[in-house]
């Protein structure tokens, strides 16, 4: 299956059902009154995290997610059936952005999000019955369900990240550290895609996870070569390892990863430097590359020689670094901040005789109307009175017959 990190379609959730419009005729009830029931709600478009997937290749040429829209109410009560959701599974580490940002980061197994949601079902004229209005003959229409554009991004999810130049030995070093089987090759770019291998030797607490960034440049931060596009995968490792070709100016390619890290926003994560390709260097070389990075572990993937070190050393640092984790976590408490949504009612006049009615419950009553039910749009204008719109539109300067629009509705007032 080909490694895809980013995919963009639209979702759709399902609308909701009409409600009914029914009279109970049964025999010996001559009056036996409004039985019409509810349509049902609409399905919803859910996301949820899986181990089972690597890449997002399944939804490379989607272009339309969408749920069943509910059923319609029917007499004697019945309510319509519930619309089916629809369940994308997508890899762990996905995000999910719509043109307003982020809606949810999904880097849990089994997490869930509801990125569109469903319609809910209009009411049957059962519902509007009162002491008053005995036989009401109108019924309320389902709802449309949300409608967005959305595009997943997928960051790999790793323990320790392998950064360096193309030609640096990541790939094989990262086939030495695991049992991962990587690309290698003796060129440049051998690495077009992340790599994951599983360090779980028995002597260590936990095992972790190691990715094989594919190669950066000069200039990757603003879209040269394949770093800018693999650099997302960089900023979800906990522990950064920059692999050095000690054959190959390494203190040059320090100074080049470690530039292009900081123009990502990732120059303070932590990391540690290995120094790949010791095999072919001589004992004086090597003592300058220790003088040069005192701190650095000095590795050959070629033939094994310091890997050992490199793990031990990886593990320790997760280890603190999770324990530092931990204390973060003991120590801030999560609070919440509640915001109210606004969903009161405004009126504004867009033209010479013409006047727009904004609000959330006013442009739902709107929906939810039957335009082709007299009963219906009666009912609707006993609503704008009962909640001030009529009264508002007035202050507003509006005179019978100007045009009045409340989302895609528009009538002429009076």
């Amino acid at each position: 299956m080909q490694f895809v990190d980013e995919a963009r379609f639209v979702v759709r959730a399902g609308c909701g059902g009409d409600g009914s419009v029914s009279f109970n005729r049964e025999k010996y009830k001559p009056r036996g009154g409004p039985d019409g029931g509810r349509g049902g709600d609409g399905g919803s478009v859910i996301f949820r995290a899986t181990e089972d997937l690597q890449t997002l290749e399944p939804y490379a040429h989607r272009k339309l997610v969408k749920a069943e829209r509910g059923g319609h109410g029917s007499g004697n009560n019945r309510a319509g059936e519930r619309g089916d959701d629809v369940v994308v599974e997508v890899p762990v580490g996905t995000l999910i952005y719509d043109e307003h940002g982020l809606l949810a980061d999904l880097s849990e197994a089994g997490e869930e999000a509801v990125v569109a949601r469903g319609g809910l079902g209009g009411r049957g004229n059962s519902s509007f019955a009162t002491s008053t209005r005995r036989a009401p003959a109108f019924r309320e229409k389902g709802l449309p369900g949300e409608e967005r554009e959305i595009r997943l991004e997928l960051r790999v999810l790793s323990d320790v990240g392998l950064v360096g130049l193309p030609n640096a030995g990541k790939s094989s070093l990262l086939s030495v550290l695991s049992a991962a089987k990587p690309k290698v090759g003796d060129y440049p770019f051998t690495t077009l895609t992340p790599g994951l291998g599983v360090v779980d030797d028995r002597t260590y607490r936990e095992s972790f996870v190691v990715a094989d960034i594919p190669g950066l440049i000069a200039g990757a931060s603003e879209g040269r070569g394949l770093g800018n596009r693999f650099l997302r995968h960089i900023a979800r490792a906990r522990l950064l390892a920059l692999v050095l070709d000690g054959t190959q100016d390494p203190e040059g390619a320090q100074a080049t990863l470690r530039a292009e890290l900081y123009a990502a926003g990732l120059g303070g994560r932590p990391y540690v430097t290995v120094v790949n390709k010791v095999d072919v260097l001589d004992e004086e070389l090597r003592g300058y590359l220790r003088e040069e990075f005192p701190d650095a572990v000095q590795v050959s993937a070629l033939t094994g020689e310091g890997v050992p070190e490199l793990r031990d050393l990886l593990e320790r640092r997760l280890r603190k670094l999770g324990e530092r984790e931990r204390a973060v976590e003991a120590v801030v408490r999560e609070h919440r901040t509640f915001r109210p949504t606004w969903s009161g009612m405004r009126v504004e006049k867009t033209g010479e005789h013409e006047y727009e009615v904004s609000g959330e419950e006013i442009e739902r009553l709107a929906l939810r109307t039957d335009w082709n039910s007299p009963e219906g749009v009666e009912n609707f204008q006993r609503e704008l009175e009962r909640k001030g719109v009529v009264a508002a539109l007035r202050r507003a300067g509006a005179a019978p017959g100007d045009e009045v629009r409340i989302g895609d509705v528009g009538f002429d007032f009076s």
